[in-house]
């Protein structure tokens, strides 16, 4: 198992964060198509349970250089099917990725949460956990997948301020 935080400042409130910008199609299209460059992402299902909004998505990130070791794995690309729950109230979302390819042996989880700053603004703090059960390359595509996750995020949180000072929301 390998684990990965990132913690970044964003330039709005938690409740802006989540209320305004999270679910928002233009946010998430300009995100993971135009900034992340991911080939899919869609949004399958959603609805309200409990008081709290359950989500899937299909989504498939590019895969860039693989190491030799790697290529049989990620070889039909590194889609996923992305289950969530969103808890406004919480301010957090929670994650169980299941990849399209070896769902049996791989375990990605991330967590999302928001703090409120003194100042206004929050604090986006993702964590996350990557599980791959494969002889041999388990260990190297778990450090893998934890490097693409916290670089993801990171370019995120840059984008996320980009699209906040934009839209001018606060």
């Amino acid at each position: 198992m390998a684990g990965f935080r990132t913690d970044n400042v964003l330039e709005c409130s938690a409740e802006t964060y989540w209320g305004k910008i999270f679910l928002d199609d233009e946010y998430n299209r300009r995100l993971f198509f135009d900034e992340l460059h991911f080939t899919e992402w869609r949004e399958i299902d959603r609805k309200e349970v409990g008081g709290k909004m359950h989500r899937v998505l299909k989504a498939s990130p590019p895969v860039g250089d693989v190491p030799a070791a790697l290529k049989a794995v990620v070889a039909d690309g590194a889609g996923y099917e992305e289950r969530g729950v969103l808890d406004t109230k919480g301010q957090r979302y929670e994650v169980n990725a299941i990849p399209n390819r070896l769902a049996d042996k791989i375990s990605i989880k991330v967590t999302m949460a928001t703090t409120p700053t003194p100042d206004g603004r929050c604090r986006l703090i993702v964590t996350g956990e990557v599980t791959a059960r494969i002889f041999v390359i388990g260990g190297l595509l778990e450090q893998r997948l934890v490097n693409d996750l916290r670089r993801s995020y990171e370019k995120t949180a840059a984008f996320t301020n980009r699209f906040v000072a934009e839209k001018s929301l606060k």
